[in-house]
């Protein structure tokens, strides 16, 4: 644990019974994103098919979610996913950050850099020499943090909505 503002953090990994209060954050984190584009409109049962869906990241060894806590409440986490490159391909596997959420008060504390560095010791550890992250083009914010962090451009993806 390491001083924050006067606070105490931790970064740990999730436990099941810290879902509920990762879906109070879950739900600030995609309106956050709603403001960048209308497709992450929420479904009115999206809340507890992300707690479904995070719930069945416990079990599985290429899936990692750590969380920071101050005074027994979760300022924010982080997941981290191994993923398979195609058989063709001299590289096998590659790190996936798939989100990356700290609550609107407590931004800007250095959270989010500490819960991407548990996250980054634990790909490592996988065997993992590269991570992606798939970021929102309006969201400049994220795009500064990972680019801060020697992350580059690498492919570009294309929407089409018919």
């Amino acid at each position: 644990m390491s001083r924050e503002r006067g606070s105490r953090i931790e970064i740990r990994e999730a436990r099941p019974d810290d879902i509920p209060a990762l879906q109070v954050l879950w739900i600030e984190f995609m309106d956050y994103h709603l403001a960048f584009d209308p497709d992450y409109t929420r479904r009115e049962d999206a809340v507890e098919r992300w707690a479904e869906y995070v719930g069945s990241k416990f079990d599985q060894e290429s899936a990692a979610l750590f969380v920071a806590v101050e005074n027994e409440m979760i300022r924010g986490y982080i997941g981290a996913l191994v993923r398979d490159f195609p058989p063709v391909f001299v590289i096998e596997k590659y790190g996936f950050i798939e989100e990356i959420a700290v609550t609107r008060e407590w931004r800007r504390r250095g959270i989010a850099e500490r819960l991407y560095g548990a996250a980054e010791t634990w790909l490592r550890e996988q065997g993992v020499d590269r991570i992606r992250v798939t970021i929102d083009a309006a969201n400049e914010a994220s795009q500064g943090f990972f680019r801060s962090r020697c992350f580059l451009d690498d492919t570009e993806t294309l929407t089409k909505k018919l």
